[in-house]
């Protein structure tokens, strides 16, 4: 089976979002990677909904679609009427693709509607609802004990399919819902879309409007809302309850014993699948399903089919039984070797220090996911990093040294004023004995702290002093040099000149007995 809620590793910044709100912790961290534990997720899409980055992404099934034998049957769920602006011509486009029928999922659940009431008609122990796919894998893999007290009745999208394929034959059936989790509910469906990913291969401006085909549900179009189910069930209004939201499930689940003969309706979604995690106007919903009910045709003309609707369920919980020596051998390890230290913060994702203990030796979470004990770490390594500074540092307070790190000290030893010294030297340099030299530093610290720091730049003083020194007998050699140069020139100007005169008399000479004397040079 594909993945169906995976992490995109390199937009994941490890903010623990995901599994401060997953309500059944099934998030891993481990070996650098962040990954959904396929064995404890129930698909509820909370992580999806959550991530800052959008690193958590579910699987889109739009190719599957496009590539799927023509024709195909379609189910869409109630509160397809709730998220397109014009409906009816998306169920067009759905015609369009190859869809022969396009049937509204209410049909189905009208079937499951009438089920439910013979089920609670014929218990005296609390009864809870299985529509919502999500509330079953809750009690699967995590209350194994309520199984037993579901309604052992198909979801409305498992009777619906079994109502097309009854009525037009062994075609593939296609639903398009609000749910991620609905994509994992049941073989009887060939492929499940969420709407935003109907959303993204369809051409609403091209299609045509076209009504769902019948029959038509009556009641069953308010399945999606709080107390929609309620609705459609014939039984006394004061046995009924409403439960959403999977953090008030787990509490109702905990003492589910404790419940005499009630008629549970449950959804993991607060506001029902109205608020499922890919509807994009939560809330808003009710109003515009009230509205398409006015307009669409009216209850069923024909009987329904009668269809097996039996349902069972197993327990997929997966208890794991870890020792108390390798829970407090993790939070020894994380200084949390007295109770006290335990401060359960719930930073890292974790309700307790026990249980992120637990989840370290499982293998699904890591130590260095505690905050705490992280600052233990930088803290005892920024102290190792400041005791064997080459600077020496001193931290007073109200005038008094609290601490002071190893060179700090030995200063301190040599010479017992060097403190007062280097508080009349704050942004100058402190030269001791002409040997060492430091540049003070002087800053605050919270609750009235501060801190006063002598930068030890003997390395660098001593590098200027020799640049100075390599300087200065550059310049004595360069100064020399040009003295030298001088005199050499001026010696050379000196016979320069000489053999200039001597030559300049020859030519006259030679002028002169040549062209005689009135001959011009």
């Amino acid at each position: 089976m594909p993945e169906l809620i995976f992490s995109k590793e390199t937009d994941c910044r490890y903010c623990y979002k995901c599994l401060r709100n997953c309500p059944v912790k099934a998030v891993s961290f481990r070996s650098g990677k962040s990954t959904v534990v396929v064995e404890e997720c129930i698909f509820c899409g909370t992580c999806l909904e959550v991530c800052p980055q959008s690193a958590r992404i579910y699987r889109k099934d739009t190719e599957k679609l496009l590539n799927l034998q023509k024709p195909f049957l379609a189910s869409i769920a109630p509160s397809f009427f709730a998220y397109f602006e014009n409906p009816l011509k998306a169920i067009g486009s759905l015609k369009k693709m190859g869809a022969m029928v396009v049937q509204e999922t209410a049909v189905g659940a009208e079937i499951v509607s009438r089920r439910y009431t013979e089920v609670f008609e014929k218990s005296d122990a609390p009864v809870v609802t299985a529509a919502c796919p999500v509330v079953v894998n809750l009690a699967e893999k995590h209350f194994p004990h309520v199984l037993k007290y579901l309604t052992p009745v198909d979801s409305p999208l498992m009777a619906h399919a079994k109502f097309l394929k009854k009525r037009y034959g062994d075609f593939p059936v296609v639903f398009v819902g609000p749910c991620i989790a609905k994509k994992e509910e049941s073989s009887l469906v060939d492929i499940v879309l969420t709407f935003e990913e109907l959303e993204e291969i369809i051409d609403e401006t091209q299609a045509k409007e076209t009504l769902p085909d019948p029959p038509y549900p009556s009641r069953a179009r308010f399945f999606p809302t709080t107390d929609g189910i309620n609705y459609t069930v014939s039984i006394p209004w004061e046995k009924k309850m409403v439960v959403e939201g999977i953090e008030n499930l787990m509490k109702v689940f905990s003492r589910i014993d404790e419940y005499r003969n009630v008629f549970i309706e449950a959804s993991a979604c607060y506001g029902s699948c109205l608020n499922g995690p890919v509807m994009k106007k939560k809330g808003a919903g009710k109003d515009r399903i009230l509205e398409w009910q006015k307009k669409l045709p009216e209850e069923p003309k024909i009987d329904f089919f009668e269809i097996e609707t039996f349902r069972p369920f197993r327990n997929r919980s997966k208890s794991v039984d870890v020792p108390e020596e390798e829970i407090k051998k993790v939070l020894v390890s994380t200084g949390k070797d007295d109770p006290k230290k335990e401060l359960n913060c719930g930073a890292c994702g974790y309700d307790s220090c026990r249980e992120k203990a637990k989840a370290v030796v499982l293998g699904k979470a890591e130590k260095e996911m505690c905050f705490v004990y992280l600052l233990d770490l930088v803290r005892s390594s920024s102290y190792r990093v400041v005791e064997e500074s080459p600077n020496a540092v001193f931290v007073l307070k109200e005038g008094k040294v609290i601490y002071r790190n190893k060179l700090a000290g030995d200063l301190a030893g040599s010479d017992p004023e060097i403190l007062t010294k280097a508080m009349n030297m704050v942004g100058n340099m402190l030269s001791l004995d002409d040997k060492r030299f430091f540049f003070v530093k002087r800053f605050s610290l919270e609750e009235g702290e501060e801190v006063l720091m002598l930068v030890d730049v003997t390395q660098e003083k001593l590098k200027d002093e020799e640049l100075n020194r390599l300087k200065q007998e550059t310049l004595k050699k360069v100064e020399e040099m040009l003295n030298k140069q001088m005199r050499i020139a001026q010696e050379i100007a000196g016979i320069l000149g000489e053999s200039i005169a001597e030559t300049k008399s020859s030519f006259l000479e030679l002028k002169m007995f040549m062209g005689g004397n009135d001959a011009d040079l």
